[in-house]
């Protein structure tokens, strides 16, 4: 009998240990929201990082399978008459992209902005500018074309010439309706400062001018007649024009152009029904948005540029149509910076970007990523390079994923089911701790009253829950849940059961109040007892006259044991009122934690599953930081990493007092979360990254009415 005693108690220790420390990492920890495995994403410098100034690359899949990229490089870029264009190679099978081989380099020319495609007659082309005097509205374009390419080093070249387009004063015509047609604010210009479109037309009659200075950056598209338009741009004028060619690149002549204040750097895809479509970096006005124009009659003439919804910083974009007909873009979705690059997918040609995730996220200073080529090899692979620039030094990067990867988590999410719109993130960011002690009252009240969260959920077991609940009862929109207690964390602000002690005795210490620790919950506390506290905490706030809109753990303890989560689960649809379950029905989800030594069995699993309330799609934490700034800033990265769907990120406010440095060492933490989601730049990332905010009182609203 002792031995099956002995037995069962190790085994709930080992529940505790691994059910409730561990799962209590899984509620705390940040990185378990973001670290979730991605499907099929690799990614590579294609050298180390160097002092050199590298940017501007092109990559393309040659018929063998290879990747061969290009890029300049040099001591700058207009001004270093050393840069020249670079190579390299990735072999089809290979995890290592060759040394860099010199591709194109005119003596005493900076060697700039290199393009590569290949033509319907498998020929490669390289297109780039030598720039003139340093200048970049002086460049020329060069072109080289080969036919032997896929062996090592640079393609053997068997024809070089420079690419002269001859716009003619149909340019300037062409310039003068489009500012009219574009209804521009008037400004008010001394006359010897005449207006900035009077003297773009100006500069349009000038024939040589208007031959010189067109400068490539993003690959060419091949319509389905054969018809290959190579986007151009031009530095002088700030906007851009296509070059046209009927016979795979041996001839060039331009169309008109694409009007605009600063659009440059065209990106160009074809719809289904033959429009062409450009989608342009943002070097104008105010706000800084991608430009957009397009062509219904094959690339020869163009609407004005209109500035779309997406955010530009003055940056490069690229973007392409998937085999499956989705589009694809890559950007900096910053009006500010190049520190963020991000891939958006869209179902619907371009009139939303219903998904997106990030390359990369950084904060401002630390990084800058920009100038993307994006292309489908055959296999389907999606391929992106880059410039990559760190304070460590600089290189290009080459990522590699399926598309899918851009959605995250495939299926339906919860926060779909709910009615939110399909690709969405939906966080429902969540004040733990109210009620447990005066300081975290007050923040609560601040961030309710001010309406900045709503969500918060109170520890009914201590003494200063009673005076949060009586204040906030009276504010009908707060979303007010039981923060269910079992246990009694701190060194000398400690609380007991609110149960009958003779009722949960396993849930009593020797000091009379609750134990610290969750293993110590699990190895004394039985499911009954547990059950009987959680509904005395429940009854508790109705007895005041609030009723809480969920429930959720405090520290993970009712994810201690499979035991005491079929309690939770079993109260809280007996109560109708949603817990905090995370659905582990996603296997990459249950996988995840599963690799990182969680207790996910097929039992947590199925109650999750046969769970009959909303569930989560993920959960986390605000990450910790060293400073304010850090902690903004790896909360940043926690969202923007994050999948599409609804996810609970929990915090804990409190105001700066001697009281609380008493109670926790966490004070500092604490006081900074106090003020994060009132910071005006935390509700601008809000904005900018399209996060739909949401409270357990919506959920369930959804939720009953769907």
């Amino acid at each position: 009998m002792n031995l099956i005693i002995n037995i069962r108690l190790k085994q709930r220790y080992f529940l505790a240990i691994f059910g409730g420390f561990l799962f209590t990492l899984l509620l705390f920890i940040p990185s378990t929201v973001h670290a979730q495995p991605a499907t099929s994403f690799e990614s590579m410098l294609i050298f180390p990082l160097q002092e050199k100034h590298v940017h501007s690359s092109s990559a393309v899949e040659l018929p063998n399978g290879d990747l061969l990229s290009c890029w300049f490089q040099g001591s700058g870029e207009r001004t270093a008459n050393d840069v020249a264009v670079m190579g390299a190679r990735l072999k089809k099978g290979q995890t290592e992209w060759s040394s860099p081989f010199v591709m194109a380099d005119i003596a005493g020319n900076p060697d700039c902005n290199p393009v590569l495609f290949l033509d319907t007659k498998n020929r490669l082309h390289l297109i780039w500018v030598v720039v003139v005097a340093n200048r970049w509205e002086a460049s020329l374009l060069m072109s080289r074309v080969s036919d032997d390419y896929q062996g090592e080093g640079s393609p053997t070249w068997k024809w070089q010439e420079p690419i002269l387009l001859k716009p003619g004063e149909e340019l300037a015509e062409a310039i003068e309706n489009g500012f009219k047609e574009m209804e521009l604010p008037s400004r008010t210009w001394a006359e010897y400062a005449p207006r900035y479109e009077k003297m773009i037309a100006e500069a349009a009659l000038d024939p040589v001018k208007r031959e010189v200075g067109w400068m490539g950056r993003i690959q060419p598209l091949i319509t389905e007649s054969g018809r290959v338009l190579m986007p151009l741009y031009s530095d002088g004028y700030n906007m851009s024009l296509v070059a046209i060619s009927d016979d795979n690149g041996d001839r060039w002549r331009p169309s008109l152009p694409i009007v605009g204040r600063g659009n440059i750097q065209p990106a160009l895809l074809q719809k289904k029904d033959g429009t062409v479509v450009a989608y342009m970096r943002d070097n104008g006005d105010a706000p800084q948005r991608v430009v957009m124009s397009q062509s219904s009659d094959n690339g020869e003439t163009w609407s004005v540029a209109e500035k779309t919804t997406l955010p530009n910083p003055g940056s490069s974009v690229d973007a392409i149509v998937l085999e499956d007909g989705q589009w694809l873009m890559v950007h900096n979705d910053l009006e500010k910076g190049r520190h963020r690059l991000v891939l958006s997918l869209s179902d619907d040609e371009g009139a939303s970007w219903k998904w997106k995730r990030h390359l990369e996220y950084v904060p401002r200073g630390e990084g800058g990523f920009s100038y993307p080529t994006l292309f489908q090899g055959a296999d389907g692979t999606v391929h992106v390079t880059y410039s990559y620039h760190t304070p460590d030094g600089k290189s290009i990067k080459h990522v590699s994923l399926q598309p899918e990867w851009v959605k995250g988590a495939s299926g339906e999410t919860n926060a779909e089911k709910l009615g939110f719109p399909k690709g969405k993130k939906v966080l429902l960011l969540h004040m733990d701790d109210l009620g447990m002690s005066p300081e975290a009252n007050d923040a609560g009240k601040f961030y309710i009253a001010n309406d900045h969260i709503l969500s918060g959920a109170v520890m009914m077991p201590c003494d200063d829950a009673e005076p949060f609940i009586e204040w906030v009862k009276n504010v009908p929109k707060a979303d007010i849940g039981v923060h269910l207690t079992l246990t009694s964390e701190w060194k000398t602000w400690r609380w007991a059961p609110l149960s009958n002690p003779e009722e949960v005795p396993g849930l009593i210490d020797p000091e009379g109040k609750m134990w610290r620790r969750v293993h110590e919950v699990v190895m004394n506390a039985t499911p009954e007892e547990v059950e009987t506290e959680i509904r005395a905490q429940i009854d508790r706030m109705l007895e005041m006259g609030l009723n809480p809109t969920h429930i959720d753990t405090h520290m993970g303890t009712l994810y201690g044991s499979p035991d005491f989560l079929k309690v939770f689960l079993k109260v809280a649809e007996e109560y109708k009122i949603p817990a905090n379950a995370i659905d582990l029905s996603n296997p990459k989800v249950a996988d995840f934690y599963g690799a990182q030594g969680y207790p996910i069995t097929d039992e947590v699993i199925g109650m999750l599953a046969d769970y009959s309330l909303p569930r989560l799609d993920n959960f986390g934490s605000v990450p910790k930081g060293e400073t304010y700034e850090e902690v903004k800033n790896n909360f940043y990265r926690l969202v923007s990493a994050l999948d599409p769907g609804i996810t609970e990120i929990i915090f804990h406010p409190s105001v700066e007092t001697e009281n609380v440095k008493t109670i926790t060492g966490s004070w500092q933490q604490r006081a900074w979360e106090a003020q994060m989601f009132a910071d005006p730049e935390v509700i601008r990332f809000f904005e900018e990254n399209d996060i739909i905010l949401t409270t357990w009182r919506e959920v369930m609203e959804r939720f009953e009415t769907k």
